[in-house]
């Protein structure tokens, strides 16, 4: 990814679901910064993981996301 790629959305598709969280996960948290340990990014993504999981409905999913974020 290059600079100001952060925040756009690439225009190919269909799209894997892989490949759409990737980009979720890169628009929504950012560009990793040099000085952020890469445990809060996993931390954030984590968590970002278990609040899509509630959303739809998988609760114990979104459990088992939230206690990886805190281990």
């Amino acid at each position: 990814m290059s600079k100001g790629d952060a925040y756009r959305m690439p225009t190919e598709a269909p799209w894997s679901d892989a490949e759409t969280w990737d980009a979720a996960v890169a628009r929504l948290l950012g560009p990793r910064l040099t000085s952020d340990p890469a445990c809060k990014r996993r931390r954030d993504a984590l968590a970002l993981a278990a609040a899509a999981l509630r959303t739809a409905g998988e609760k114990d999913l979104a459990c088992k996301a939230e206690h990886r974020a805190t281990v």
